[in-house]
């Protein structure tokens, strides 16, 4: 076996492992730290001054957080991870641009020679933070591997190719794949297998997202499902000290509101800066905006088992009434988002710009003639479903009034998170607008999106299914040169266009709004903040007086 010791280097991990994956729309960062590097954006301490102890981090968060989801099992948005990252740690740890592994709560690891076994040697110097079943005892390898094995239990977690974790002796846990899988080490790093202690969870049960333990530089002081979640510094804390005492987060569904609030100092920091506000930020002397292109792609998707959509012939007409330019320059006017045309976001490395001619060109009479060779020279009816949020909203305003060019009328619903998934899983959506969150890894794209295994992915509301496509996945996601996993995905890409399984527009910016006295901060290509990171990242937020 290969031993993989501190840091990877880019072209070593890709070697041995390929790239990362993620999960749903939440991207992984766990309190114990990253790298920073070119492209992040960074205060500089040095500048200012040295880094003050003390005093509390507000942030405005734009969803909300329930009860269930800061029990890592259950983590259901962006937002509950901002927060499980922050008091909780994961084995290994990505850096800022996901292109390495460091360790975390493992020191080391090593891969068997096929590919299915995973040791990792744990610290013998972590604690967990204490609660009402256990003191703050030591972590061990039972509750590494208890951890594990717990979030492998839950469906939405993307560790279905993992068979079990296993305690090999008091410092050691192994980890046992049905099959290679290039994505592993990426979907530790999720919140979902954050470390925690049996006893707490069992003790307090369904309650015990209401009073979450774990490892991390961050404890849960109070939280009001909804409202708000308030954390204090851990000083039992293995790793680097945080400069902040405390962080709390502050549910401000309204944009507008979050900027107000970031502007009277009522908070320190916005994760909801988008559309017109990004200006706003940009004008205010008193706020600083960081933007990094993150791996996210939007999209229209086509059900192709729809009775109107299952002819690709229809699905290219529609294609082609869509103008890219009008479309991204009107969701996207304030910068946060750029053109894009494949099914992967322009940062990964999977990416090929020879592919974006496989893309159907703007052309309303070629669209005309294709739906009438389909059958539909007059047009029909059909029903394009969307989230809330107002570029989702204004992205189905424009393509259906850019359908009507070719006699197709779109009926718009727009209905929440919860009621979108469901109709993914269920398949009963027609058209539909969604933003895609992942990694540089195009298996979080296009692995995703052609894969017919729904059970353990839910992009696929396409519908699309093909053995021979599950085997080119497949056999991407057993490999380990880059290389040849970049030729299987450009075959992947070129299916999906071929077949013209949707319309992929845009590759988004993430913007965050920052009181100008913040420092220490590095903004990732990641949805979610750390406040503290490990020996050397650079990350440790402070605020200057």
């Amino acid at each position: 076996m290969e031993e993989i010791k501190n840091t990877l280097s880019r072209r070593q991990f890709v070697t041995l492992l390929g790239t990362t994956t993620a999960g749903l729309t939440l991207l992984s960062m766990t309190g114990c730290g990253g790298g920073g590097g070119e492209g992040a954006a960074s205060s500089d301490a040095a500048a200012v001054g040295d880094p003050v102890k003390g005093g509390t981090f507000k942030v405005a968060l734009n969803r909300t957080i329930s009860a269930k989801s800061l029990d890592p099992l259950y983590v259901d948005s962006t937002t509950a991870d901002q927060v499980c990252q922050n008091y909780g740690d994961t084995l290994v740890q990505e850096n800022f641009d996901q292109s390495e592994y460091l360790p975390c709560i493992a020191t080391k690891w090593e891969i068997s020679e096929d590919g299915k076994v995973y040791t990792f040697t744990i610290r013998d110097d972590v604690h967990f933070q204490p609660g009402k079943f256990q003191d703050g005892r030591l972590l061990t390898a039972e509750d590494v591997a208890y951890s594990i094995n717990r979030a492998k239990g839950y469906w939405c977690n993307y560790l279905f190719f993992l068979d079990r974790a296993e305690v090999v002796d008091d410092k050691t846990v192994a980890c046992y794949l049905f099959d290679p899988t290039a994505t592993f080490l990426h979907e530790l790093c999720s919140s979902s297998v954050l470390m925690v202690p049996k006893e707490e969870v069992e003790g307090w049960g369904e309650e015990f997202g209401m009073h979450p333990i774990s490892t991390g530089p961050f404890m849960i002081s109070e939280h009001v499902p909804d409202q708000y979640t308030k954390l204090v510094k851990n000083p039992n804390y293995w790793g680097v000290e945080p400069y902040l005492d405390g962080l709390e987060y502050y549910i401000i569904t309204e944009a507008a509101q979050a900027l107000n609030a970031l502007t009277t100092g009522e908070i320190d920091c916005s994760l909801n800066v988008n559309g017109k506000i990004i200006e706003q930020v940009q004008g205010n002397k008193q706020l600083a905006l960081t933007q990094n292109t993150e791996p996210r792609v939007t999209y229209l998707g086509f059900n192709t088992t729809h009775e109107i959509l299952s002819d690709v012939r229809v699905r290219r007409a529609l294609a082609g009434a869509i103008n890219r330019e009008t479309l991204v320059s009107g969701v996207y006017k304030y910068g946060d988002g750029e053109i894009s045309y494949l099914p992967l976001p322009l940062m990964s490395w999977g990416y090929n710009k020879e592919q974006e001619k496989l893309a159907p060109a703007y052309d309303i009479e070629a669209s005309k003639k294709l739906l009438a060779e389909a059958g539909y020279a007059d047009g029909f009816d059909i029903i394009l479903t969307t989230g809330t949020s107002e570029a989702y909203i204004q992205a189905a305003t424009l393509i259906q009034e850019q359908l009507k060019a070719i006699n197709v009328n779109v009926e718009i619903q727009s209905l929440s998170a919860t009621e979108v998934t469901e109709r993914y899983l269920n398949n009963t959506v027609q058209l539909w607008i969604n933003g895609q969150g992942g990694s540089a890894d195009p298996a979080t794209f296009v692995g995703y999106f052609l894969n017919t295994d729904k059970l353990h992915t839910n992009y696929n509301a396409f519908c699309y299914s093909n053995p021979e496509t599950d085997e080119l996945i497949q056999k991407a996601m057993s490999l380990t040169d880059q290389e040849e996993r970049k030729a299987i995905y450009e075959q992947l890409v070129q299916i999906a266009m071929d077949e013209c399984i949707g319309v992929f527009f845009a590759t988004t910016k993430l913007s965050w709004g920052f009181r100008s006295n913040v420092q220490g901060y590095v903004q990732e290509n990641k949805a979610v903040m750390r406040v503290c990171g490990l020996e050397g990242s650079d990350i440790n937020v402070w605020k200057q007086a």
